[in-house]
């Protein structure tokens, strides 16, 4: 399973005097950026000495082969701060590969005796680069680095490895593993490669193009039921869980399924319930109750049907994100199970109370509110050197001056 984070940048106002920075490049898999502010940040190497640990940044259209410094240890020189639709980011006017990083890797042999031979037909100088791992990077003779393993994306090259960020905007359809698929995202480019040659504006495109063969109405059906069970159903905590809907208005499928909400492939499946509809694939039409409640039972979601919520404590069900368990608020129980011998029925719990609670992070005194009163504890946490869970706002297992910024930034917000 992929693991997909969330991750916010708060932007710090950044004096002339500090407009050259230095860290890793990356990109930002999810964001509730929408647009270009939203795409890169650079993550300064572990130095005691600066308080700003990101800068989100911002290219214009001049620069190319970006993807070569992505990942990469890199010095920039910034511009003025730009302002997009939801977030600001800095301007990048300069940018280049550095070895000056704190911590070099070790590496066994040069990268550049090891490195295969260049691809383009111009001449290049071989630099190695530790930092981050073990590098060959190529310069041609106006030290411009070169990329000397150019990937052409072609009509129908199969895109399953791609990833194009955690964005609404859909872009086509595409060949993925096998299939013609509608993919969303926030940009046709992944990892620095531009994938926009392989995507079409409509399925029958992309199967007329792409497959040797159409899907038959068994491969649908068998394939739906396949994207609503095994990994698309495990789980760790009740939290992981949804119910969703079948599509047996149109004969595909059932009434409800249980399904990890992160897995879940809600293109896939619409993708498929269009080819049900393209192939005039007919089947039986269900008459469905509400939607269920779901818990995870060893490992894999279920359906439980009961009218109220799991009333079980957040050690068995999670917490979302935000929020931390903890045991010293309410008395919750251990586990629940449905009685479903009906078709809605109860939950029946323990007696014990350490099943825990979803207490806010920040919310250090448990009053349900933030406020500067959350700020004074934590600083007196910080100077008794005492570890609180719900003071350690960015969760790296520690109190620190980081956390109170951050939670004066949510106050102020």
């Amino acid at each position: 399973m992929n693991k997909i984070f969330y991750f916010l940048l708060f932007s710090f106002s950044i004096s002339h005097s500090q407009e050259t920075i230095s860290g890793y490049l990356n990109e930002v898999e999810a964001s509730f950026c929408m647009d270009e502010c939203g795409e890169y940040y650079v993550e300064q190497e572990n130095d005691e000495s600066s308080e700003i640990e990101y800068w989100s940044v911002v290219f214009d259209d001049n620069f190319n082969n970006i993807h070569l410094y992505i990942n990469r240890y890199v010095i920039l020189e910034l511009g003025e701060e730009v302002n997009c639709v939801e977030c600001n980011a800095f301007n990048v006017e300069q940018i280049n590969l550095s070895n000056d990083c704190l911590a070099p890797v070790s590496c066994f042999v040069d990268p550049c005796e090891v490195a295969s031979e260049c691809q383009i037909n111009t001449p290049v100088d071989c630099i190695s680069n530790y930092c981050g791992g073990c590098y060959a990077d190529f310069y041609n003779l106006n030290g411009n680095l070169v990329d000397c393993y150019n990937i052409t994306i072609n009509q129908c090259d199969d895109i399953e490895n791609a990833f194009f960020g955690l964005c609404d905007m859909f872009l086509g359809y595409a060949v993925v593993n096998g299939v013609c698929n509608g993919i969303s995202g926030c940009g046709w480019e992944s990892n620095g490669i531009d994938y926009s040659d392989a995507f079409f504006n409509t399925i029958e495109e992309c199967e007329e193009y792409c497959l040797e063969e159409p899907y038959t109405c068994d491969d649908i059906q068998n394939e739906y039921v396949a994207l609503h069970s095994g990994e698309h159903s495990e789980c760790v905590f009740d939290n992981d869980c949804m119910g969703v809907w079948g599509h047996c208005d149109v004969g595909l499928g059932g009434c409800h399924y249980a399904v990890n909400a992160e897995e879940y492939p809600f293109y896939h499946i619409n993708t498929l319930v269009n080819y049900w509809d393209v192939y005039e694939c007919a089947g039986g039409v269900c008459d469905c109750m509400g939607l269920p409640n779901t818990v995870c039972n060893d490992g894999n979601c279920e359906l439980a049907y009961c009218y109220d919520d799991n009333p079980v404590g957040c050690f068995s069900s999670g917490c979302s994100d935000g929020y931390e368990c903890v045991n010293n608020i309410d008395c919750t129980p251990s586990s629940c199970f449905c009685d479903d011998s009906s078709w809605y029925g109860n939950w029946y719990c323990t007696e014990d109370c350490g099943g825990g609670t979803c207490i806010m992070i920040g919310d250090v005194n448990e009053d349900s509110f933030i406020n500067v009163v959350d700020i004074v504890l934590i600083v007196n946490n910080i100077l008794s050197s005492e570890y609180n869970i719900l003071g350690d706002i960015n969760q790296d297992n520690n109190l620190n001056v980081s956390d109170i910024v951050i939670l004066v930034n949510i106050i102020l917000e």
